[in-house]
């Protein structure tokens, strides 16, 4: 598999798409909610992706809830994170959640949702009610049960966005954000630190943030962070994804193969360029065809259609109970 995932643009494919996830260095694709009309055409633009690559491939979606959920109708709508630790059985609720998000997505062949988010707080504009608290082991109790629900229906995890996006106000899709605490590692990082000693996260997406304490690139462009830290200090032996080179926050980068390049040197597995269809045939361009066989260990593992999830007494129960917790949510906000 290779190390670049790209999108694709509406509910079919074009042609220039096609010709590009053919391209080897390809290796995933993520969707948005323009890719999304209803359950039958998701399937059938999944099933040509599969059969126009003819190669394992990453199929990927952003399906936290919340504000972040790509599919909505026809697929269950999701809390946001916060409102997990906002119930009396919310540890309980964390564990459906996860699990109920997964199911749905793998029963339409998807094989990720870069799930959870583990940052701290609520202030960040990029982050806001994404995350669980902002207290480190709260998160890591929340998070904890999300992810075992998610490993519970059979899908990999990703942790983001290491090693904590949360104490900057600035959103990292509009601009470079800077945190200048020397702390992180004794704080915001613990979350991180202990699901991989837990052996609880397959995947990692690093932060658009320059930590500038310890480093003056972002994280996800950082050696330091991504080899030193993850790698030696921390033990990770999962895979390392990019977070989306086109937004602001890699700007600093440099242009778009630059950035690719830069943070696969840094020890990125996977480098994701989206919504810039120019910028992403320049990274596909300039990444050397590379494999990179350890993202087969986030494929999905073979489940049914959607029809028979939706049978299920779990399902059902699940889903009752996820949707009244997003009722109580939206009531609690006003």
């Amino acid at each position: 598999m290779g190390p670049l995932m790209l999108d694709v643009s509406g509910y079919e494919l074009d042609a220039e798409e096609r010709e590009i996830i053919q391209h080897p260095t390809v290796g995933g694709i993520i969707f948005f909610a323009r890719n999304y009309h209803d359950r039958a055409q998701l399937r059938a633009l999944v099933k040509d992706i599969r059969k126009t690559a003819n190669r394992p491939m990453l199929i990927a979606v952003d399906q936290e809830g919340g504000r972040v959920q790509r599919f909505r109708d026809e697929f269950t709508l999701l809390p946001p994170a916060k409102a997990f630790a906002a119930q009396k059985e919310g540890q309980t609720l964390a564990l459906q959640g996860g699990w109920l998000m997964a199911a749905e997505l793998l029963a339409m062949d998807i094989d990720l949702s870069l799930a959870p988010v583990l940052d701290l707080g609520f202030d960040c504009k990029a982050i806001g009610d994404r995350a669980f608290s902002d207290d480190p082991q709260q998160v890591f109790t929340y998070a904890s049960q999300f992810i075992r629900g998610m490993k519970e229906a059979g899908m990999a995890t990703t942790g983001k966005h290491f090693p904590g996006h949360g104490g900057v106000l600035a959103d990292s899709h509009l601009e470079t954000p800077i945190d200048s605490r020397d702390n992180i590692k004794h704080h915001d990082m613990t979350v991180f630190k202990q699901l991989i000693d837990h052996k609880l996260l397959d995947a990692m997406m690093p932060a658009h943030v320059v930590f500038d304490a310890y480093d003056d690139q972002p994280a996800s462009g950082s050696e330091y962070w991504l080899k030193k830290v993850l790698r030696q200090d921390l033990s990770f032996k999962g895979v390392i994804f990019s977070d989306d080179l086109n937004m602001k926050g890699a700007d600093v980068m440099g242009s778009y193969s630059e950035r690719a390049i830069a943070a696969q040197q840094a020890g990125c597995d996977m480098v994701m360029l989206c919504n810039n269809r120019q910028g992403a045939i320049e990274a596909l361009d300039g990444l050397p065809q590379t494999q990179v066989p350890q993202l087969e260990t986030l494929l999905k593992r073979p489940c049914g259609e959607y029809s028979d999830l939706i049978r299920t007494e779990r399902w059902k129960s699940t889903q009752a109970t996820i949707q009244r917790v997003r009722e109580d949510w939206l009531s609690s906000q006003g």
